[in-house]
């Protein structure tokens, strides 16, 4: 197991819209003790039956979490990655990506997960879609920058994001395949890599033809 600590890259200017959904993603956990946020909850079968009336869901369900360390896990991540990568897209294009990413991630779990619903209602909440495409993007865009890491609670190593990020992606196909049935939603991270990897290409081609 390894943890992301810090990486070596300076913000490229205050990362407000990152701290701005870290704020929100605790804020909601918080109220989630208090009021009831099952209509924010990603549904597969209301979305399979009237998508128009669960199509808010693909985007609420991003800032739900089912325990504390499902949320310090995310928001860890987003702080570290998100800073540098809103600071590379701009804040405006970076939340857009970021809630796209989420968004496409519930697509991949509906359609490309064969046990997601089979034995369950089929839920789906977090922010793991998001962050992974903003890790996706993160590994094109600064693939040589390091990550301080604490690896096996014990070394603290600094490691290339390209490899982060590369055995991040691998365990989570990994654990889909050791654990297909499980409640984790790894169909989902992969889906949100996938769509992170396939906008941030579009958007580097697009902005060096702009340039051109």
């Amino acid at each position: 197991m390894f943890i992301p600590i810090s990486d070596t890259n300076p913000a490229l200017r205050k990362p407000y819209i990152t701290y701005g959904l870290i704020i929100a993603n605790v804020a909601m956990y918080l109220l989630s003790y208090v009021y009831s946020f099952e209509v924010f909850v990603f549904s597969k079968d209301l979305f399979l039956a009237h998508p128009i009336q669960a199509f808010p869901s693909i985007i609420t369900h991003q800032f739900l979490h089912g325990s504390w360390s499902h949320l310090i896990f995310n928001m860890l991540f987003l702080y570290i990655f998100g800073d540098n990568m809103e600071g590379s897209l701009g804040r405006r294009f970076f939340l857009l990506f970021y809630l796209s990413c989420g968004a496409g991630a519930a697509l991949f779990e509906v359609y490309f997960d064969p046990y997601f619903g089979a034995d369950s209602p089929g839920l789906l909440i977090g922010a793991s879609g998001s962050i992974s495409g903003v890790l996706a993007s993160y590994a094109l865009r600064y693939p040589k920058a390091k990550i301080l890491t604490w690896t096996l609670f014990v070394l603290f190593l600094k490691i290339r994001a390209a490899w982060f990020i590369g055995i991040w992606i691998a365990t989570q196909f990994l654990f889909e395949i050791l654990t297909p049935q499980g409640t984790t939603a790894y169909i989902a991270h992969i889906g949100g890599f996938i769509i992170g990897l396939v906008i941030y290409s579009i958007y580097h081609k697009y902005r060096l033809s702009g340039n051109s």
